[in-house]
């Protein structure tokens, strides 16, 4: 249910200057899915520090939280395609300035790079998520789902990008190419006429910031919270140590290790288009907790292959059961919170978090235990996930009972 009063009004008449809003998520995918092939581009598989690797992903998560934080407070001061042309120009010139700081420049240069191009997530998905207001708000789930889409597809070019240019010999000038995707993004936003991104974001009715603070603080949100947290971290342990993994664990060459990676997500993006027709014939309950059991066996099929053909296999399996997992969570945002574009950006960030924590940590894990124990954590993290998603499933049963035994005297009174 949207809680602006005034949308269905000009949802026809947003809705036909929406796509190139919703193209963001591409843009914003490009810049995310950068880091794990920037890392082999950069040729860290060779004698970098396991937990220096992971403190570039905790950059990129702190400029990603930082930045979400501050949009959120500046989106009703200044019109939302200002703050998404102030994302997009600052990417830019943190592209051109990562091109000219590869090695063997000191690499603290490229963390604060790493953060920078967080920062610029961070304000895009905050201006994204206010401008596609009105489609979110008519259909969260579907929405949802093709802003994946194009963010999976994001993720895959950057990677081929990277992995092209490796090859080549040209990692600088792939990075500096790369850059003019965010300048392009410039300059479709500042003439953009999308009612919505060319004005301030609106204050809520009182009953609906009662509704969204009544969605923080119910359980079902701590619970949702939690399992987005740990399914992205699950995710993005492999989208950022992948590569890293194969050059060291199977002795593969670099550009067969990126190979790797684009593979992984183009199973993300297989797997998320295998669900839309698989949503409507399955319970969905049972798909997730199927797509669960298949990630985890994928995850100990990865830790312990000894050949390539046995890892491509696993890193499919693995893609295509996370595939159905993020349609089925932007389907209980549909069903179970009133949409709120800050909500969903507090959401967004939980999920950024994790997925960025989890390559840092494996960068420990990795530096203590050896690189052979990276992949079974994000196989442990799918544990907690299907807890968390039973747990879940348990807090619908019992407010839904609740929910009925309010309405029995309600029915005997008619």
């Amino acid at each position: 249910m949207s809680t602006n009063p005034s949308l269905p009004v000009e949802k026809a008449q947003h809705n036909g200057r929406a796509p190139a809003w919703l193209a963001g998520f591409l843009l914003l995918g490009a810049l995310l899915g950068l880091a794990g092939s920037l890392l082999v581009a950069w040729e860290y598989h060779i004698d970098v520090e396991p937990q220096i690797i992971g403190l570039h992903f905790l950059s990129l998560s702190a400029g990603f939280i930082a930045a979400a934080a501050i949009a959120q407070k500046y989106v009703r001061r200044v019109p939302v395609r200002w703050i998404a042309m102030i994302a997009c120009g600052l990417a830019c010139a943190t592209l051109i300035a990562l091109a000219f700081l590869m090695p063997p420049s000191a690499v603290w240069w490229r963390i604060a790079g790493l953060a920078l191009l967080g920062i610029s997530a961070g304000g895009l998905t905050a201006a994204l998520l206010y401008a596609m207001e009105p489609a979110f708000s008519a259909s969260p789930a579907s929405t949802a789902n093709i802003a994946a889409l194009l963010f999976g597809c994001g993720c895959l070019s950057a990677t081929l990008a990277t992995g092209i240019a490796y090859v080549a010999g040209s990692v600088r000038w792939a990075t500096l190419s790369l850059a003019s995707l965010p300048l392009f993004y410039l300059f479709l936003y500042l003439r953009s006429s999308h009612p919505p991104a060319r004005s301030r974001a609106q204050p809520r009715k009182e009953d609906a910031l009662r509704e969204t603070v009544k969605d923080l603080r119910s359980i079902a949100t701590v619970l949702f919270s939690l399992l987005v947290f740990f399914q992205f971290g699950n995710e993005w342990a492999l989208a950022g140590w992948l590569p890293l993994f194969l050059i060291h664990r199977l002795g593969i060459s670099p550009v067969l290790a990126l190979t790797g990676l684009a593979l992984y997500f183009l199973s993300l993006m297989v797997g998320r288009v295998i669900a839309q027709p698989l949503l409507a014939n399955l319970h969905h309950w049972r798909l997730l907790l199927a797509s669960i059991f298949l990630a985890m066996t994928g995850y100990l099929w990865l830790s312990f292959a000894g050949s390539l053909g046995a890892a491509t296999a696993a890193i499919s399996i693995i893609g295509i059961a996370y595939g159905p997992i993020f349609p089925l969570i932007a389907e209980q945002l549909d069903d179970r919170f009133s949409y709120h574009p800050g909500f969903y950006n507090g959401m967004i960030a939980i999920a950024l978090s994790g997925a960025m924590s989890a390559p840092w940590l494996l960068g420990y894990i990795d530096a203590y235990l050896g690189m052979q124990y990276v992949m079974l954590i994000p196989a442990f993290g799918s544990v907690a996930v299907l807890i968390l998603a039973l747990l879940l499933m348990l807090e619908a049963r019992l407010m839904g009972a609740k929910h009925n035994q309010r309405s029995e005297p309600l029915i005997a009174g008619d």
